[in-house]
């Protein structure tokens, strides 16, 4: 976990500060996962590891149109690593080459979109924008939301509305909202531009998944970007309890030790491991160079040496 941290941060001081960072999210509903599940009259999470390969391809497909055919730019380097506990999203910081960053505010609504478009005049990108890019509804209009921490929504929506697109004291973007009267309704709530997500449209359409994209160029949105490569391993705490019919009720009973502190692998990331793709992954590759204390040498020996 430490190394793949420091090997991030060798990364970022030989390119500099990420300029994309993507969430890639896993649709079970791909016509892939659909069609081969429906044809054995299963559903898709009794074939997880269709799933998991059916989620390699299109990661590999996302980063061939990033690297390959440089949506964006030509890319310097990449890093993507797990993030969700159903092992089915992948986070990517990508970075980029000077020439080919996003300097202004007009450079980077060029290629992110935080609004809602018009359904009459693009229809499919409406439909995909209702699907995968609408966060809620939450706050005041549904209390009981899995975001809702401590009565406010744990991802800041909805957010402001803005005429253009600006850059905070923190190095976040704010996003280009209008308060342009469009929405989609979602769970009988119609939600405005504040709760879009933000994204882009080519890649939305192609790949048909939550597909969430952020500037970023700023040197205090490192500890945000790399949090888990040093996040450690999801874990879960686990009791265990004596049923009443027991005879050993009466017996004293350490509660301290019947609570476990465990490390928490769902069936997706099992499927995942077992298939042999990477938990990360980098590019560039970075070298480790080994150390020693004074007089602790490595010593190697041949086998004619040995003899």
């Amino acid at each position: 976990m430490i190394q793949n941290y420091q090997d991030a941060m060798t990364i970022c001081k030989w390119a500099g500060y990420p300029d994309l960072f993507i969430t890639f999210t896993c649709n079970p509903k791909w016509p892939e996962i659909v069609r081969f599940v429906e044809e054995r009259g299963l559903k898709s999470e009794d074939r997880l590891d269709i799933i998991c390969r059916v989620f390699k391809m299109k990661l590999d497909a996302l980063i061939q149109d990033l690297r390959k055919n440089k949506i964006f730019g030509s890319v310097k380097a990449y890093i993507y690593y797990r993030v969700s506990k159903r092992g089915a999203t992948r986070s990517h910081s990508f970075f980029l080459y000077k020439e080919d960053k996003f300097p202004t505010a007009d450079a980077i609504d060029h290629v992110i979109s935080a609004e809602i478009p018009d359904e009459q005049v693009d229809p499919v990108y409406h439909a995909a924008i209702t699907d995968f890019m609408i966060h809620g509804p939450c706050g005041d209009d549904r209390r009981n939301s899995p975001c809702m921490v401590d009565g406010r929504c744990s991802k800041y929506f909805p957010k402001r509305f803005t005429e253009r697109t600006i850059v905070d004291e923190d190095g976040y973007p704010i996003y280009r909202r209008r308060d342009n009267g469009r929405t989609i309704k979602k769970n009988g709530v119609h939600l405005d531009n504040r709760y879009v997500v933000p994204h882009n449209r080519y890649l939305l359409i192609r790949y048909g998944a939550h597909l969430n994209i952020e500037w970023c160029n700023q040197s205090r949105a490192i500890k945000y970007l790399f949090k888990y490569l040093n996040k450690g391993n999801d874990r879960v705490t686990a009791s265990f309890y004596h049923s009443s019919s027991e005879d050993n009720m009466e017996k004293s009973v350490d509660e301290v030790n019947l609570y476990y502190d465990c490390r928490y692998i769902s069936s997706c990331e099992d499927a995942w491991r077992i298939l042999g793709f990477e938990i990360q992954y980098r590019d560039l590759a970075v070298e480790r160079l080994s150390f020693h204390l004074p007089n602790q040498h490595n010593v190697i020996f041949s086998d004619a040496e040995i003899d």
